[in-house]
């Protein structure tokens, strides 16, 4: 429906895989985004402060998980809200893409804390 913007090189460094970035608000106290994951890109694990995020899949299949959780299918048309504060990764499945909207807070008092990569073979396990 998208857009799948431009190679996300600004972050790629937080990223495993190719991933792709079309803004879709600018100057906004919201900002949308549409990210395309491709080929079992997915991000490392990381913790937004001062906004959830909610998670809108357009297309695809991927995951998401909260720290100490299981791992949650992201298949088209799931809504999936990450709290504030709460460590997390999100991306396509292994083998596979995965576009979702990523919609949040966008003032100075949010940010976003990159930690760790997902473990590899945790992630190669999933289906």
């Amino acid at each position: 429906i998208f857009d799948i913007g431009k190679p996300n090189v600004n972050y790629e460094k937080y990223f495993t895989g190719k991933t792709y970035l079309a803004p879709l608000t600018s100057g906004q106290s919201i900002g949308v985004g549409n990210v395309t994951f491709i080929d079992g890109a997915h991000t490392f694990w990381h913790i937004h402060h001062g906004s959830c995020q909610i998670l809108v899949t357009e297309s695809g299949a991927g995951y998401v998980q909260l720290w100490g959780q299981e791992p949650v299918e992201l298949k088209p048309g799931v809504v999936f809200t990450v709290p504030e504060g709460v460590k997390h990764w999100h991306g396509a499945a292994p083998g596979k893409m995965m576009q979702h909207l990523s919609i949040m807070q966008s003032n100075s008092e949010v940010s976003t804390e990159w930690l760790e990569p997902v473990d590899e073979k945790f992630f190669a396990s999933l289906k």
